[in-house]
């Protein structure tokens, strides 16, 4: 990256910031306290990770070869590693790691003069997004193998929420039953199993109730 040499200042060379402090990211959110501070602790482990992969990139960048199948690799290791014990590493969690690794890598070489994608920043702001779609999927496994029949989605009601959320929002359906948000259909918020639109995911702070 031209005129940055220290891993540590890329985020003073990227203009628009995408990432908020996890307290107000996940805070805002209608969750209980314990679930807040679940997604906040994952959020962290996963920031640390993803750090890893984006200081290894800034690296490559710097001595002007980057290999990007190795990066790959080490961001599905990085992934699998932090969200070991908090969420199962079953096929859906594997195939979205491995769907997830692909896009990190083309929007990176898509992108290769923009410091966000090489940034702090960028750890940050897809450990946020990341902590929610990992904890979304176990949460309704965990619900359905604790025999909740129902389920409700609440939306986070802000400045920034989506008109489709908004129109979903306080929907109950039956728990194997997907919501259609838009043009896509979930089974909870970030669920990726049904092919939805990353203009319905990305960011998306929504959360369910299982009753």
């Amino acid at each position: 990256m031209i005129g940055i040499r220290n891993f540590d200042e890329v985020n003073d060379f990227v203009e628009n910031k995408r990432s908020i402090d996890f307290e107000k990211y996940f805070g805002d959110m209608d969750l209980s306290e314990e679930d807040k501070k679940k997604r906040i602790e994952l959020a962290k482990k996963m920031e640390e990770s993803f750090l890893i992969v984006i200081a290894l990139l800034f690296s490559m960048q710097e001595y002007g070869t980057v290999d990007f199948e190795f990066v790959r690799s080490q961001f599905i290791y990085q992934y699998r590693s932090a969200i070991a014990g908090a969420v199962a590493l079953d096929d859906y969690m594997e195939n979205y790691i491995q769907s997830l690794s692909y896009d990190f890598i083309e929007a990176t070489q898509n992108n290769p003069d923009d410091p966000y994608y090489v940034s702090p920043d960028r750890a940050k702001y897809m450990a946020e997004n990341e902590s929610n779609t990992s904890l979304n999927h176990q949460d309704f496994m965990d619900a359905i193998a604790a025999g909740f029949t129902l389920k409700k989605w609440v939306d986070i009601r802000d400045k920034r929420e989506r008109k489709d959320h908004r129109e979903v929002g306080g929907t109950i359906k039956p728990i194997t039953e997907p919501f259609l948000v838009g043009d896509s259909v979930m089974d909870y918020p970030k669920d990726t199993s049904y092919g939805a639109s990353a203009s319905q995911i990305v960011n998306c702070r929504c959360s369910i109730k299982y009753m």
